[in-house]
């Protein structure tokens, strides 16, 4: 890697500059996972601050073909960012070679991700309201209607998968705007595209799709059973392909005779493209689930709620929603029928969880409203 897991850039730094714009480091956010380094850093002028942004730096000269794909990763991203302009989708601002380093500047947004709100659940033994989950589904939902759907300036379809739907890369804002990150791993047929076009470029195999671990062909069906997932796991605290206490002899047995030996491959392949030590458990779940178990995880939710993860967790993608207009709808529909939820209510819930969690550990309360949270910023795929 070129970079070490020491800080490479100390803070008050003035990175770089464009004009009379300058960008200072305010701090140093660690190493990415294929040679960038992220940083937190604040545009300011002479005469006033403009705000923060991430930005994800790769020295150069690439002196190693890891630095050489790194940076056709960071440019695939910024080149597809081009396209999507949607207010649930975190912006790519563009990307600067200056000072013997590339920079890709991308939007920062504060608050926290879902990861770290499914941890806090966790923590103080009780999760968010419907009415939050529905608030992020809704969001998300959006996002990926509106970047499944875009066309190149020939009306030709881009065919975008997001492809790393999970909780690090969907965070709420202290302004409670919902924000789906990093395209950096999308699928797309856009001209140009090559490192993230790959097959194998993808998200957190905890999140990804029965098609995509059985080795079988994704699309936008994909990232819906993904944010399926994220919205269960966030509801309930429960992970739909988590085994539980089922041993792995009863997990084959569900697994039905023909299907054995596509599994058996599926789980060597998972284990060498993704380097998970031990996928059996994950893969034959993935291939064995039923709607029973999706309906054993949502039990304890609204029927309408249900009915939407039912849909966007089918094992096939042929069952899943068609799009995710229909599934923003249907969020959409039953979030207006429990009545007025807005940013502001979820901010309350996000403040409230972090002083119940900080009381069961015996820490202080929440950061004040605008502070800026590192956790779980990523590039990984």
């Amino acid at each position: 890697m070129p970079f070490s897991e020491r800080p490479a850039f100390p803070p008050g730094v003035v990175l770089f500059s464009l004009g009379s714009v300058s960008y200072e480091c305010l701090m140093d956010l660690g190493p990415g996972h294929h040679g960038e380094r992220l940083l937190l850093a604040r545009q300011r002028t002479p005469e006033e601050v403009l705000g923060d942004v991430i930005l994800k730096v790769l020295p150069l000269p690439l002196l190693t073909e890891e630095s050489r794909r790194a940076r056709g990763r960071l440019e695939d991203e910024v080149r597809l960012a081009a396209h999507l302009d949607h207010p649930h989708i975190a912006r790519v601002h563009g990307v600067h070679e200056v000072k013997g380093a590339l920079y890709v500047v991308t939007e920062c947004v504060s608050g926290r991700s879902l990861e770290t709100l499914i941890n806090l659940a966790d923590l103080r033994g009780r999760c968010f309201s419907e009415s939050f989950v529905l608030h992020v589904g809704t969001s998300v939902a959006s996002a990926l209607s509106h970047a499944h759907r875009r066309h190149d300036a020939r009306g030709v379809p881009l065919g975008i998968v997001h492809r790393a739907i999970d909780p690090t890369r969907i965070r709420v804002s202290w302004s409670g705007r919902v924000k789906l990150t990093d395209f950096g791993l999308a699928r797309s047929c856009l001209p140009g595209r090559r490192i993230t076009s790959l097959p194998r470029a993808r998200g957190d195999v905890f999140y990804a799709s029965p098609e995509v671990l059985l080795g079988g062909r994704e699309d936008a069906r994909s990232d819906l059973f993904m944010l399926g997932l994220t919205l269960l796991e966030l509801a309930t605290g429960k992970h739909l392909l988590d085994a539980g206490s089922l041993g792995r002899r009863q997990l084959w047995a569900r697994v039905p005779e023909q299907d054995r030996a596509r599994v058996k491959h599926a789980i060597a392949r998972v284990k060498q493209e993704w380097r998970h030590p031990d996928p059996e458990e994950l893969v034959t779940r993935a291939a064995s689930f039923t709607p029973e178990d999706v309906e054993a995880a949502a039990a304890t939710l609204s029927a309408p709620l249900r009915h939407v993860l039912h849909t966007l967790l089918r094992r096939e993608p042929s069952g899943r929603y068609a799009a995710a207009l229909d599934a923003e709808l249907d969020l959409r529909q039953r979030l207006r029928e429990l009545g007025d939820y807005g940013g502001s209510c979820a901010v309350r819930e996000i403040r409230e969880a972090l002083m119940e969690a900080g009381e069961r550990l015996g820490e202080e309360g929440p950061p004040p409203e605008h502070g800026f949270s590192q956790d779980d910023i990523t590039t990984r795929p």
